[in-house]
């Protein structure tokens, strides 16, 4: 038996550096390719991010650091006053 080389790949959390782990032996799970790799941790609550590339993985921690990597990749709130349409407080809004 020889020694061969192997390129695996490890999905690691962008925010935290945590490394995926096998749910039932808590080991760190090394893929074979990327698609594989991003369908299993999505299948495991990862939220997979393609804002630029590679795309960015974010484990399923709920904390203030997970929640604000989220939360600045997200588009601004569309406005939803029209112009001369009555305010909240009662006043007319004006053309923008």
């Amino acid at each position: 038996m020889g020694m061969h080389s192997r390129i695996c790949y490890v999905a690691t959390c962008d925010v935290c550096r945590t490394d995926y782990l096998d749910p039932e032996t808590e080991a760190v799970v090394w893929f074979a390719d990327v698609t594989t790799a991003e369908q299993i941790v999505r299948a495991n609550g990862w939220v997979t991010l393609a804002r630029d590339l590679p795309d960015r993985l974010i484990c399923p921690q709920d904390d203030d650091a997970h929640r604000a990597c989220i939360d600045a990749l997200m588009p601004p709130e569309p406005v939803m006053q029209i112009p001369g349409q009555l305010g909240l407080d009662g006043t007319e809004e004006s053309a923008r």
